[in-house]
């Protein structure tokens, strides 16, 4: 009885103690990624001021695997770019020294500790994107030169969000998504949300915020914008331009 009465207790408790543990560690993933990406933002302006205002690059040449990121082309992708500036090892880096294990620890800044990476080694994942609509391709196929001081409303323009792996549940049932990829880039289509149906989303201006999947899309998927400029979270340097349609010629 003595033991018996021992288990119940231990049950109980664990009961009690194994959802308090699960929210204390989600929300330790939740500071830890709101900071890296904080951080990353901060240094997409130093990265700008050094760069006669240009932002970083999305992705380099060609398909964002291993072997490119260790271009000279891929330099001034982010993901490289971003991370040496900050005195880091950029995804290059792992590459050259053959240490892919290692990208996906805490050594790596883009890293997102509550994120679930895929096991398979076949190419980089990312658990974080940067905004692709910043550098969107004109009806030509083009990317555009934006710069930094392009962005009107820098406290309201997307620079990083939280972007889905492969398998990981969509941040809304109810909203259209794109199937999550864990690319370098992207927009609020792949946007994840791991704490409490939420994500994390920096912004040019160095912020960053939590936001359900809602804030960002509609139910059909399209990304939330109003032609007055008005709209809360943007993905265009310009807020009167349609971030769902290609840019003008």
């Amino acid at each position: 009885m003595e033991i018996l009465v021992v288990v119940a207790i231990i049950t109980v408790l664990a009961a009690i103690a194994f959802p308090i543990i699960g929210r204390v560690r989600s929300n330790s993933y939740r500071v830890e990624a709101s900071n890296r990406m904080k951080a990353l933002a901060a240094a997409v302006q130093k990265y700008s001021e050094g760069a006669d205002g240009a932002l970083p690059a999305e992705d380099a040449a060609g398909k964002d695997g291993w072997d490119s990121s260790m271009t000279p082309a891929a330099d001034k992708a982010w993901y490289n770019s971003l991370p040496r500036l900050m005195q880091h090892k950029g995804l290059g880096d792992f590459a050259k020294e053959g240490r892919i294990a290692a990208y996906y620890t805490n050594e790596n800044v883009t890293f997102l500790p509550g994120a679930p990476y895929p096991k398979k080694t076949d190419k980089p994942y990312f658990a974080l994107a940067i905004n692709s609509k910043l550098q969107r391709k004109d009806k030509e196929g083009k990317k555009g030169d934006v710069k930094f001081n392009h962005i009107a409303v820098p406290e309201r323009t997307v620079l990083f969000f939280e972007h889905g792996m492969p398998g990981e549940p969509k941040a809304e049932t109810s909203i259209t998504h794109k199937d999550y990829d864990g690319a370098c880039k992207g927009t609020g289509k792949g946007f994840a949300a791991r704490y409490s149906s939420q994500g994390v989303v920096a912004f040019a201006d160095g912020h960053a915020e939590l936001h359900f999947a809602k804030d960002l899309l509609t139910p059909t998927g399209d990304l939330i914008w109003n032609e007055d400029g008005t709209t809360a979270i943007l993905w265009l340097p310009d807020p009167k331009e349609n971030p769902n349609e290609k840019a003008p010629k």
